[in-house]
């Protein structure tokens, strides 16, 4: 299409290309005009991307490329109205199926994995490295990937220029300064890991799941569609971000969806689809320990042990701004006892020290009860996350990137229209609310592109479900 063209839909987009090829003969594939479907998947757990590609094949390629699991896919998405393009190299990692259509056509459908995912399958690593966990990942990323590909940092680099923020119109003075400071760093001082022969990215997620912020909020190592890079970020970080869209939040209403039409601008911020998967399951985390639990940290070698009790009630008092509401509740009593006071669970840890020498530690050393407690806060909150689970489909418009990452991490606003009927209250406000992006299935077709968004929280918005004297307020 022409430079020029004005969409009037939030859900068009241009596929600029789509190109299979393979290094065991010359032959390219083109599929731009024949694709059906693309899906990208984001997620805040994975250092990489996934998905999976349905084209319609009318001139045999099946035979010229001959699929064995090893090709490459080459993508190239954009906007109408912006310069910005998306280019992503993928490996096609498996023929998911192949189904005739007529004598001459074939609908096929190949799943996908990002180019440095495959890399780093065939990578083995048996090296040493010593630093900050930020510092071994990075070190571990120039290993496998020379200058390609770094882990971005919220408290290095800052997070407002990495995530390509809009100074003038999206962020408060107040929440720049907030999110500026050095609390994003990791607790955890500098230790030595040997890698016992992992590929990078397996190496990378130990690394991570060893890591806490300085309130022991778990760190998240993830690969965005916005460039190669990986982002480390702790949950206290992206916590502090104030929504993308806090002038222009989502909604959702039933009857608005009926009514609205098909097409126009303003449906860019209309969620289409709105569902609360299998969640508030407290009992799981009870049991789990994430609630109330005591930890047991021995140290073999100078015969010592650090206990703590561990309450998830202090725990979120810790992480929560002032005037908001934990999604979890552990203040519920039985036998006149609070559920984050029982100490449901007793985990017991062993780890050794000065197996180096007595200035670098290895990477299960700890030295005080403040550090132990912070990894068995991690646990505990990451598993929380599960807990409030809200799924949307919005249109594409806002969530392709656009000279910066806009997915996973990210927070936005949700408004979800209530039953104004039969209610005075105009907002549902059990599902209305800031949600941290959790993952993002991008869902690109020949005419449309949807995003389906698992939306995660820890607190609920301010003045929402909150109990007061006469019950809900």
């Amino acid at each position: 299409m022409a430079n020029t063209y004005t969409p009037f839909d939030p859900h068009e987009y241009e596929l600029r290309s789509a190109i299979v090829s393979t290094q065991r003969n010359s032959h390219v594939v083109n599929i731009t005009s024949t694709m059906v479907e693309l899906i990208i998947f984001e997620h805040l757990e994975r250092g990489y991307l996934t998905g999976s590609i349905s084209y319609v094949d009318t001139g045999r390629s099946i035979e010229i490329i001959d699929y064995q699991g090893t090709e490459f896919l080459d993508i190239e998405l954009a906007l109408h109205s912006s310069p910005y393009t998306v280019k992503k190299r993928f490996v096609i990692r498996e023929v998911q199926s192949i189904v005739p259509t007529t004598d001459t056509t074939d609908m096929v459908t190949l799943a996908i994995i990002d180019y440095d995912a495959y890399l780093s399958s065939l990578i083995n690593i048996n090296k040493m490295y010593e630093g900050k966990p930020s510092q071994i990942i990075n070190d571990i990323l120039r290993d496998a990937y020379g200058a390609e590909k770094s882990a971005l940092r919220a408290g290095s680099g800052g997070i407002l220029s990495e995530q390509n923020w809009d100074l003038s119109s999206e962020i408060p003075e107040a929440a720049t300064n907030a999110i500026t400071k050095a609390t994003s760093y990791e607790l955890q001082s500098a230790f030595r890991y040997l890698v016992p022969n992992l590929p990078p990215l397996d190496a990378i997620e130990v690394i991570k799941r060893r890591t806490t912020g300085l309130t022991g909020t778990p760190f998240f190592c993830f690969a965005s569609l916005a460039d190669n890079n990986l982002r480390f970020f702790d949950l206290y970080t992206l916590l502090q971000q104030p929504p993308i869209n806090v002038k222009d939040p989502y909604v959702f209403s039933s009857q608005l969806s009926q009514r609205a039409g098909t097409t126009g601008s303003d449906l860019g911020r209309q969620i289409s689809s709105l569902r609360s998967p299998k969640n508030a399951n407290t009992l799981a985390l009870v049991m789990n320990g994430d609630v109330s639990s005591v930890y047991e940290f021995v140290d073999t070698t100078h015969g010592l042990e650090f206990t703590f009790k561990y309450d998830l009630d202090k725990v979120l008092k810790n992480l929560l701004v002032t005037n908001s509401y934990p999604a979890a509740d552990t203040r519920t009593e039985f036998k006149g006892t609070p559920i984050s006071e029982f100490g449901t669970k007793r985990v017991h840890k062993i780890g050794t020290a000065n197996i180096y020498d007595n200035d670098i530690k290895n990477i299960y050393e700890e030295t005080s009860a403040q550090k132990h407690s912070a990894l068995a806060v991690s646990k505990s909150v990451r598993n929380l996350l599960g807990k409030s689970i809200l799924e949307i489909t919005v249109p594409g418009l806002h969530n392709l990137p656009q000279n910066g990452h806009k997915t996973i991490g990210r927070v936005i606003s949700v408004l979800s229209i209530a039953d104004v009927e039969q209610h005075t209250e105009l907002f549902d406000r059990k599902r209305t609310g800031d949600y941290i992006i959790y993952s993002a299935k991008h869902t690109f077709t020949k005419e449309r592109y949807t995003t389906g968004l698992s939306l995660v929280k820890i607190a609920n918005y301010r003045g929402n479900t909150r109990v007061g004297s006469g019950g809900a307020s």
